[in-house]
C-alpha cells in the first residue's frame, strides 16, 4: 500500500514540475494561453492515474496478492511513465537554465 501511494505522490509532484517548468519556459508576455496546457496535463495525470488506481483497487480487494499479474502491470507501467515525465522535467527545466544563462 506504502509504494501505490509513495508513486501517486511521486506522480503528482512530477507533473507539477512540469507544469511549471512548461510555464516558466513559455513566459509570460509571450502570449502563451494556460489553458491550452491544463487539458494537455489532465490528459497526462488521467493516463497516469488509471494504472494506480487498479492497483489500489486490486490491493485493497484482492485477499490473496500471490501471483497478481495486472498488479504487477500497472505498477511497472506506472514507474515506467514517471521516470518518462521525470526525463521531460529535467529537459524542460534544463532549457529554461540553458535559457537564463544565455541572456
Amino acid at each position: 500500500m506504502a509504494k501505490i501511494l509513495l508513486t501517486c505522490l511521486g506522480f503528482i509532484l512530477i507533473l507539477s514540475l512540469l507544469l511549471l517548468g512548461i510555464r516558466n519556459l513559455m513566459g509570460k508576455n509571450k502570449g502563451y494561453s494556460s489553458r491550452n496546457l491544463v487539458g494537455w496535463f489532465m490528459g497526462l495525470f488521467i493516463i497516469g492515474a488509471v494504472p494506480l488506481t487498479f492497483a489500489l483497487y486490486t490491493y485493497i480487494t484482492d485477499e490473496r496478492l500471490d501471483a497478481n499479474i495486472g498488479l504487477g502491470l500497472a505498477m511497472l507501467f506506472a514507474w515506467a511513465y514517471c521516470a518518462l515525465l521525470l526525463c521531460g522535467v529535467v529537459g524542460v527545466w534544463g532549457r529554461y537554465w540553458w535559457r537564463g544563462k544565455r541572456k
